[in-house]
């Protein structure tokens, strides 16, 4: 189930901004040895700080599964600032109908069913949020920056995307930018190779409520960090 949440939700919801923030940790720093900043567990940069879009998918107790960040392309945002190189010889996207994604990170352990495509649901699912939400904001593209591996997991997930130049070495990483098609022939390309059909998308307020005040009594001690 997807739920979209602005950044500057992050005190009405503590517990899932928390579980987003500690995923990102393990899934960057820990697992893909990213150089990226770490406190308290927690993977938190300046970005987060711009109240961002945050596409979330969560199980009915409130679980989170997979994340992802979104931030209009007229602002700051990691292609033109971080990462420019990946555009080659092309100026940075300011473009106010196209987002960028960043931030994609899915817990491999808990999110381990995979479609018969061999697409693994919850990334489907992520992507279809995405793509969803960008679709009813009137969105034309989406651009990214992944490694190649990653570039893999897209294509075979059924994203349709062009690479806007030859790939760069971060961290030891081949890495590209990627232009992303945002339709609904794109999403329902992803929707056949995840297997997902019907609505996929919840309110927060409609997650579990036994569960969600157990999780914010166990973030309690930490939310002015992430707050």
């Amino acid at each position: 189930m997807i739920i979209c949440l602005q950044g500057a939700l992050r005190r009405r919801y503590p517990a899932l901004f928390d579980q987003m923030f500690r995923l990102r940790a393990r899934a960057f720093a820990e697992r893909r040895k990213w150089r990226v900043a770490v406190s308290g567990g927690r993977e938190v940069d300046h970005f987060d700080d711009l109240d961002p879009l945050y596409v979330m998918v969560v199980n009915q107790q409130g679980k989170l599964l997979a994340s992802l960040r979104v931030l209009p392309t007229t602002g700051p945002h990691m292609l033109a600032d971080v990462f420019p190189e990946t555009m080659g010889e092309l100026p940075p996207i300011r473009h106010p109908l196209i987002w960028e994604s960043s931030r994609f990170c899915v817990d491999t352990e808990a999110a381990n069913a995979y479609s018969p495509k061999g697409v693994n649901k919850v990334t489907g699912e992520l992507l279809a949020g995405l793509f969803e939400t960008a679709l009813h904001a009137s969105i034309i593209n989406v651009v990214s920056v992944y490694d190649l591996y990653l570039e893999r997991i897209l294509r075979s997930a059924g994203c349709r995307f062009d690479r806007l130049a030859p790939p760069c070495e971060y961290d030891g990483l081949k890495t590209v930018a990627g232009l992303f098609e945002v339709t609904p022939a794109a999403i329902q390309g992803i929707r056949e190779a995840a297997g997902i059909t019907g609505d996929i998308f919840i309110e927060a307020e409609e997650l579990d409520p036994g569960a969600q005040e157990d999780r914010n009594l166990e973030s309690s001690t930490d939310r002015t960090e992430v707050a």
